[in-house]
């Protein structure tokens, strides 16, 4: 175990958007690792120590059905203080579940009325009056660009969302819901790992550099997969995160690719789902921490056989 990181650092996310903490906790798999809303909250109190004070979620999320992290996580809030913490969640995702018989199929709804359906069944779930990012989860392809500019207008002029972003969004989607928005987008939450380096070459950093934004990074230890899988690639660049975090002072591989992420100047904001006080520790030591340039650049040979140096 490492020693004590001490609180992350804050991370203003837009110039005229909220300021998160460095790091985000990801509540998705909290229903697995927390047996009540209350070992949750002891785990929030956990988190407020160190200065994670942003909490991530989405309306879908739920184990073993979707539509009931909210509701869970919502208990926590409500026993450690509302105040304390920056809420960001997510909508437009529509997912087969006991809770949505409507479904029939896992498809998006950007649609005025959709959004500000959900909207308010989060705000309801969660026990909240606002939450401080309202993002949209996943592009919807049918999206009316005027509509549903209009309706996240209105959830921030409410008082029912104090900014707006965007989850997995391309520049040239966020541009054209950015041209028919009165409020700004102050985030596109997207995958980045060592094993997922496609906002590094398709335009999705760049985009996040040009006009000032810091993304919110998902899965940045490949959901896992970076520690657990036996594919021969996989198994190589583990090694040489291991290399790295010794070399480094980090706990492991892990920690070694939150520093990989954190090491982008597009200041991606990593979320750890973990409910882990060590790999929480590890991640702030992490994004404190500056990977050497060529190190980095060594973790993205090993993932990309196109880049040429």
């Amino acid at each position: 175990m490492a020693a004590d990181p001490g609180p992350v650092a804050r991370a203003k996310m837009h110039p005229d958007g909220p300021t998160l903490s460095g790091v985000i906790w990801g509540s998705m798999r909290s229903e697995e690792q927390f047996e009540s809303s209350a070992k949750l909250a002891d785990f929030l109190r956990f988190l407020l120590d160190r200065g994670i004070t942003t909490v991530d979620t989405a309306n879908t999320y739920g184990y073993p059905h979707p539509y009931t992290v909210e509701e869970f996580l919502g208990g926590a809030i409500k026993e450690v203080g509302r105040d304390k913490f920056e809420i960001v969640t997510k909508g437009g995702v529509m997912r087969v579940s006991p809770h949505t018989p409507q479904n029939r199929i896992r498809h998006y709804d950007f649609t005025a009325k959709n959004l500000k359906f959900w909207v308010d069944r989060s705000l309801q779930k969660l026990g909240v009056d606002y939450v401080d990012i309202y993002l949209l989860h996943r592009p919807d392809y049918l999206m009316e660009p005027d509509e549903t500019a209009a309706a996240l207008d209105d959830i921030v002029a409410s008082g029912k969302a104090r900014a707006i972003g965007v989850s997995n969004f391309s520049p040239s989607r966020m541009d054209l819901l950015a041209a028919r928005l009165k409020a700004s987008i102050v985030t596109n939450q997207v995958e980045f790992s060592p094993i997922h380096l496609a906002p590094i070459s398709n335009g999705v950093f760049d985009h996040a550099i040009h006009h000032g934004y810091r993304p919110m990074i998902w899965s940045p230890v490949g959901g896992g997969r970076l520690l657990r899988s036996d594919e021969p690639q996989v198994v190589r660049i583990r090694t040489l995160l291991a290399g790295m975090a010794a070399r480094m002072g980090l706990d492991g591989p892990a920690e070694a690719a939150m520093a990989f992420v954190a090491r982008h100047p597009a200041r991606g904001v990593p979320i750890v789902g973990s409910g882990k006080r060590e790999r929480v520790e590890g991640a702030i030591k992490a994004v404190n921490a500056v990977m050497d340039r060529q190190d980095w650049y060594e973790i993205v040979t090993q993932t990309s056989e196109m880049l040429e140096l």
